[in-house]
């Protein structure tokens, strides 16, 4: 049969198309999550293979992978070199588990069934302003089980980790001794940190559930012998002596009155002068389509979802905070996280008062 060429030559897409690829957009991540499910990436690591050995190897239907992985090449995941031959493309190498790049674990837990029916319930949180997490008007939380925990801990390390050069590099730590992270995760900024200023000591605290997590991370990377691990309750009490507190993506999990009792938990174990250092997403006053902005704006809604009173916050809205908890605000440094590339992370530093 003979190929018609539209009449202008030029195949461009239409409005409705993109429109399309939005609305069908979960469709593209319903299908990472399955193939990192399947190490799919990792199959391929050593080159392009044919679907019958993949498919002998991840115990699945031979034709039916080959829907999926021609799907993953559409989205740009993959590359069909041959007919049933398949390959990673630049995008599908970080779905790789075994990369210090790697995406797995936030394609296994963002992209998973259960982070999807979340987002299924967005109408009844819109209608009325609460979260499954919230039961006759308070926050609740369970424990993780340790398959989760290891995920998130996995997901947490890759975004500190590709957010700590932009953090250590545009932020004096000269003239400190004492550096406190808190709710630092598994310590891989306060690590970096105590790293690139051989004079500074480092106090890490962070929830019960994650101390085993923690202690193997740190024990495992450069300066981590440099840091202190205490488990323990932000809302309650924060470890004294600190010249600099950190607080990288704490406080948008949480609402303003919450924020306020972090801040001031920080406040009292301070002493006047000593810094504290918010890393985090600041929205713009208008949102457009640009990168920061797309990334402000899902996770803004992640967080209503997410969390009880969860946000993404103006300068305006972190100055406010920081005034009611006692701070002063002192600068405000855009900086570009190695994962975007583009200015989506901002510093915030405030002087104890």
């Amino acid at each position: 049969m003979a190929r018609v060429e539209a009449a202008s030559g030029v195949d461009a897409p239409t409005a409705t198309v993109a429109l399309f690829q939005l609305i069908t957009g979960h469709h593209e991540s319903s299908a990472i999550h399955v193939a990192a499910k399947l190490k799919v990436a990792d199959l391929l690591a050593d080159g392009p293979r044919k679907v019958a050995e993949l498919a002998a190897e991840t115990s699945t239907d031979e034709d039916s992978l080959q829907r999926l992985l021609r799907l993953l090449v559409s989205s740009g995941v993959l590359t069909e070199p041959e007919a049933g031959v398949f390959a990673l493309s630049p995008v599908g190498h970080h779905l790789r588990s075994d990369q210090p790049d790697s995406l797995y674990a936030v394609a296994m837990t963002l992209a998973s069934p259960g982070h999807v029916e979340r987002w299924a319930g967005l109408t009844e949180v819109l209608e009325t302003g609460k979260t499954a997490l919230h039961d006759k008007g308070k926050a609740v939380f369970s424990e993780p089980p340790p398959e989760v925990i290891a995920l998130l801990s996995q997901s947490m390390t890759f975004f500190s980790t590709y957010t700590v050069g932009s953090v250590v590099g545009n932020y004096d730590f000269s003239g400190c001794s004492t550096v406190v992270d808190v709710g630092g995760g598994l310590g891989s900024l306060l690590a970096a940190v105590v790293t690139a200023n051989p004079g500074v000591r480092g106090i890490l605290l962070d929830q019960p559930f994650l101390r085993e997590a923690t202690k193997k991370h740190l024990a495992n990377t450069e300066g981590g012998d440099k840091i202190e691990a205490i488990a323990g309750d932000f809302f309650e009490s924060v470890p004294e002596g600190g010249d600099v507190y950190i607080l990288k993506s704490v406080i948008h999990d949480w609402d303003d009155d919450r924020s306020v009792e972090i801040l001031k938990s920080c406040h009292r174990a301070m002493r006047p002068g000593a810094r504290l250092l918010l890393v985090e997403t600041v929205c713009p006053e208008r949102f457009d389509d640009s990168v920061p902005s797309r990334i402000a704006a899902r996770s803004d809604v992640m967080m209503l979802l997410s969390s009880p009173g969860g946000r993404e916050r103006t300068e305006a809205d972190f100055q406010k905070l920081l005034e009611t908890a006692g701070f002063e605000l002192s600068t405000v440094t855009p900086v570009r996280p190695a994962w975007t590339g583009v200015q989506s992370t901002t510093l915030l530093e405030a002087i104890r008062r």
